[in-house]
C-alpha cells in the first residue's frame, strides 16, 4: 500500500506527531505544526537512525521515492539528499516565534544577541542534525569563560529552545540539546530587594510626607498603597482609571506577566490622585516628571528619594510590595491565593491563572482598603493596633 498525493495533501496536523507510511520504509513525518518531511530510519553500526529527504511540498511524493531509491542502493550521497537547515535557520525561524512574546525590545535584543556573539560563531553555519551534545558543551562552556555564569545559563537554555523548536517543527525527531546548564557553574542566588521590617514602616512614612519635591513624595505614597512594581506605577495614565477612580487597570504591555492586571484603589490612594491631579492633571501621565514635561519620573527617582531619606542598603522601591507581602501573610486574614492575585504573581498553574485573573477582585477591594488603613495607623503611631 502507497500513498498518493492526494493522502499525503489531506494529511492534517494532530496533537502528537505521527508517521504514514509509503512503502520500502519511506514514510511522510507530520509534526504537529502542520510541517511535513519525508523520512526513513535505517540502522548505522548496530543503531536506528533517521534520514530525512526533505519538507513537502517543497519535495514531491515522486521526489522522496526517487530520494529513498538512491539511498537504499548506494547510489545516494549526502548532497543527493536534501540537507537539514543550518543552526542559525532554525535559530532565526524560532526568533520570529519568541521574540513578539517579550516583555521589551531591550530583552528582544538580548536574546538575539547572545546567539549572534556566542553560538553562531562556532555552529551557526552546521547543519542542526549534525550538532552533537560534546559541540553543545563547548559552545556553552566557553560562553561562561571569563565569569559570564549568568549569560552562559542563558546560551544554554536558548540552544536547548532552538533544538526543541527544531524537533516540534518536524526537523528533528530527538536531540541532545537538553539539560546543558548540567556542565556549567551554578548561577549565584539573588540577594532580594532590601526591605524595611514591618515594625519601621510608620517611620518610613513619616519621613516620605516630609520629602520636598511634590509628585515624587506623592509617587511614593502611591507606590506604599498599591505595592505595584515600579513600571507599573510611573508609566500609569490618568485615562487607566476606572469607576470614577477606584480602579486603576494596567495595561498588559506594562505587567511582567504580560496580563492587565486590577488594582482596586484606597480611600487614599484616590486622595493622593486627587492631589497629583492639581499637579500633572493636564499631562496624560500621572507621574509626569517636573523636568521633562511629557515623560515620566525617571526610572531611579524613588530610589534615590529614598537614599536622601537615609535607607540607602535598607528600602528600595521594590521593597513596598516586599513589605506588603509579608504584612498581608502574616497579620491579615486574607486568603493567600488573594493576595498572590493582588501582587500579579505568577500563577503556576496556567489554566487556574485565566480563572484567577477576574476572580476575588470583592476580597481584593477589602484587602487594599486594610492595608491602606494599617499604613495610617503606623505613621500615627500605633504598630500594634489592627486595622
Amino acid at each position: 500500500m502507497t500513498l498518493t498525493v492526494r493522502q499525503v495533501d489531506a494529511a492534517k496536523p494532530a496533537e502528537k506527531p505521527y508517521k504514514l507510511a509509503d512503502g520500502a520504509g519511506l514514510y511522510l513525518y507530520v509534526a504537529p505544526t502542520g510541517l511535513k518531511s519525508w523520512r526513513a530510519n535505517y540502522q548505522q553500526d548496530g543503531k536506528q537512525k533517521t534520514r530525512t529527504y526533505g519538507r513537502y511540498p517543497g519535495m514531491s511524493l515522486a521526489q522522496a521515492r526517487a530520494a529513498h531509491g538512491m539511498a537504499k542502493s548506494g547510489r545516494g550521497t549526502p548532497e543527493d539528499k536534501a540537507a537539514a537547515p543550518t543552526f542559525r535557520e532554525v535559530a532565526k525561524a524560532w526568533l520570529k516565534v519568541k521574540l513578539p512574546g517579550l516583555s521589551n525590545i531591550k530583552h528582544q535584543g538580548q536574546v538575539a544577541g547572545t546567539l549572534e556573539r556566542f553560538v553562531y560563531p562556532k555552529i551557526g553555519a552546521m547543519p542542526i542534525d549534525t550538532i552533537r551534545r560534546p559541540e553543545l558543551v563547548e559552545v556553552v562552556q566557553a560562553a561562561q569563560e571569563g565569569g559570564r555564569v549568568e549569560t552562559a545559563h542563558r546560551v544554554a537554555g536558548r540552544i536547548t529552545a532552538v533544538f526543541n523548536y527544531a524537533q516540534d517543527v518536524g526537523i528533528l525527531e530527538s536531540h541532545g540539546a537538553a539539560g546543558l546548564v548540567r556542565v556549567l557553574q551554578a548561577r549565584k542566588v539573588r540577594k532580594p530587594m532590601a526591605s524595611i521590617p514591618p515594625s519601621e514602616a510608620g517611620e518610613l512614612l513619616r519621613l516620605i510626607d516630609t520629602y520636598d519635591e511634590p509628585i515624587t513624595r506623592l509617587g511614593l505614597q502611591l507606590l506604599a498603597l498599591t505595592f505595584v512594581r515600579v513600571g507599573e506605577l510611573r508609566a500609569m495614565r490618568w485615562d487607566e482609571l476606572r469607576e470614577d477612580g477606584g480602579v486603576w487597570v494596567v495595561p498588559d504591555s506594562r505587567m511582567k506577566l504580560r496580563v492587565p492586571h486590577v488594582v482596586p484603589l484606597s480611600r487614599q490612594a484616590q486622595a493622593v490622585l486627587a492631589q497629583l491631579r492639581l499637579l500633572t492633571g493636564e499631562s496624560e501621565l500621572v507621574l509626569e516628571s517636573p523636568l521633562s514635561r511629557g515623560k515620566p519620573l525617571s526610572e531611579n527617582t524613588f530610589l534615590f528619594a529614598l537614599y536622601r531619606l537615609g535607607y540607602r542598603g535598607r528600602m528600595t522601591a521594590h521593597g513596598f510590595r516586599a513589605l506588603a507581602s509579608t504584612v498581608l501573610n502574616e497579620q491579615s486574614s486574607f486568603e493567600h491565593d488573594v493576595i498572590e492575585r493582588q501582587l500579579a504573581h505568577k500563577e503556576v498553574d496556567e489554566v487556574r491563572a485565566a480563572y484567577n485573573r477576574a476572580q476575588y477582585l470583592p476580597q481584593r477591594r477589602l484587602l487594599m482598603q486594610w492595608w491602606a488603613d494599617w499604613l495610617d495607623l503606623q505613621r500615627a503611631g500605633h504598630p500594634d493596633a489592627s486595622a
